[in-house]
């Protein structure tokens, strides 16, 4: 599942991906068939200097020699591609070989059969000669050349597989993100509705303020909704102006206490779009209170998680599953971490872990 990390890695390689593309297995095979060529004919004139003498006719003849051998590998590629599709990759490369080898003879006894003997020896080579050297030049060129264009085609092939696949991936991710953060628009709506349904039957007043709030409340979310992500600062300052919504409604049965955020609040730290007010609903939906027994909520920052913690008051409550699973599967998406539950000696607890934005731009 393509996590926050891995979203923000791929936007950096898409720059080396799109060098690397490029830069294709036949480029590739090109410079190791002339490099190639070079270091042949180096060892040829050293081993056997009167055979192949230290000179540019020799040079260029082993360079040629190496450029036929490539176009007869990249003719036979042409004619079986399109069956590339069809067959396993051991087939292929398979066929492309046995093929070519078989073509070689040809092309290389043409060109030296025409060319060489013709500029070089002056028609004194027989055919029987010319064969002979085709064999020979067959472990000399083919092979290595055919391997190194193999070998490139399959990277090539590998590479092009792996980013179909992390794009892929990351357009799934993407899909998954929106659907969940569509599914809290309507969560959120329906939630202050109930509210201010209560509100205009037992204080018409509140009402309208609660409604002015819940206007401006809305039109933010709705704007930092569509993002994935926002900063603490912002979570923190959202959170605080929808506790005023359940201030309306409960009064001071819910109480606030933010603990050591100020600090944290200076670093530029992110967290999933929504999360403190899903994590309150949650503490509404899932405790009894009352104007005498008001219930604490502690906010605090300890070790790079946002922890918030309540006393547990039980009672029932009807769930549609769409808060802290809905959560959870967005954190799992944009950061590859998990959310934290725990009840400890009577209190619930919830870790929500801070995201660093990584900024590979500047890298």
């Amino acid at each position: 599942m393509m996590t926050f990390y891995d979203q923000e890695m791929l936007t950096a390689n898409k720059k080396n991906m799109k060098r690397i593309r490029y830069f294709s297995a036949w480029s590739f095979a090109l410079i190791f068939t002339i490099l190639y060529s070079s270091l042949i004919f180096s060892l040829f004139a050293t081993i056997h200097p009167e055979g192949t003498p230290s000179t540019w006719a020799s040079f260029f003849f082993y360079v040629a020699a190496g450029l036929a051998t490539f176009s007869s590998i990249y003719f036979c590629y042409r004619l079986i591609r399109k069956r590339e599709s069809a067959m396993s990759i051991g087939w292929f490369y398979g066929l492309l070989f046995v093929m070519s080898l078989l073509l070689f003879p040809f092309v290389y006894g043409l060109y030296y059969g025409v060319i060489v003997n013709r500029m070089i020896y002056s028609g004194g080579a027989t055919i029987s000669f010319i064969l002979n050297e085709s064999r020979i030049m067959v472990g000399v060129f083919h092979v290595p050349i055919c391997f190194s264009i193999i070998v490139g085609l399959y990277n090539e092939k590998v590479f092009r597989l792996n980013q179909d696949i992390i794009e892929k991936e990351n357009m799934l991710s993407e899909t998954r993100l929106v659907q969940l953060q569509q599914q809290v628009d309507p969560h959120f709506l329906f939630n202050n509705l109930n509210i201010l349904s209560a509100l205009i039957q037992s204080s018409p007043a509140q009402a309208e303020i609660f409604s002015q709030r819940l206007s401006e409340l809305y039109r933010y979310h709705l704007r930092s909704g569509k993002q994935p992500l926002v900063t603490l600062l912002d979570e923190l300052q959202y959170m605080q102006d929808y506790f005023f919504l359940l201030s309306s409604r409960f009064g001071d049965a819910f109480r606030l206490d933010l603990q050591e955020v100020e600090p944290c609040t200076k670093e530029k730290l992110y967290i999933v779009t929504g999360t403190l007010q899903l994590l309150l609903e949650n503490v509404v939906k899932h405790n009894a209170v009352s104007l005498y027994q008001p219930l604490i909520i502690r906010v605090k920052i300890s070790n790079e998680m946002l922890v918030m913690e309540n006393e547990i008051r039980f009672r029932e409550a009807i769930s549609e599953g769409v808060g802290l699973k809905n959560l959870e599967h967005r954190y799992k998406i944009l950061s590859g971490k998990t959310i934290i539950y725990e009840s400890i000696e009577g209190s619930f607890r919830v870790q929500v872990p801070l995201i660093k934005q990584l900024k590979l731009d500047e890298a």
